[in-house]
């Protein structure tokens, strides 16, 4: 059984090289096995009509040859694209590093900004006990002014 089927296989390939090789030389080809050629005639519409089979084969191969080159563009195209996302993306991580990095700082300084505002609470509140020297300091400079004036009067 494999080896009819095999045999039925290379008999198709065989069939459509001849069928294309003769609608390549403009001949029709002839069918067997009791079918009409005319049931594989195709009507022509006016794009092709007047046109050979070799005319019309070459005129798809340019058309394919066209697509392949639109495509092969898109493809660069696509390509670029890509390298363009990629690098945007390394960028955005680079950032996202730099801002991380501007986080902790911020947050280093905020908790510096809070030690020294305690540390500002600290000295007003002690600001009461400065009254009493500055009374000091005072009563202590009238003092020296009035030992001057005695000595020198």
């Amino acid at each position: 059984a494999v080896v009819s089927t095999q045999s039925t296989g290379n008999e198709a390939k065989i069939r459509k090289m001849q069928i294309t090789k003769a609608f390549e030389e403009g001949s029709k080809p002839a069918f067997r096995g009791g079918i009409s050629n005319r049931a594989y005639e195709a009507a022509e519409s006016e794009q092709t009509l007047g046109y050979s089979n070799s005319e019309l084969m070459q005129q798809h191969q340019s058309a394919f040859d066209e697509q392949e080159q639109g495509l092969s563009r898109i493809s660069g195209i696509v390509r670029r694209q890509k390298e363009i996302g990629l690098a945007m993306g390394d960028e955005l991580d680079e950032q996202n590093d730099l801002l991380g990095e501007i986080q902790e700082k911020t947050e280093a300084t905020g908790a510096q900004i809070n030690r020294q505002t305690r540390a500002i609470g600290h000295v007003s509140a002690r600001e009461g006990n400065l009254c009493g020297y500055w009374i000091t300091i005072i009563l202590l400079f009238v003092a020296i002014i009035a030992v001057i004036f005695w000595k020198v009067v």
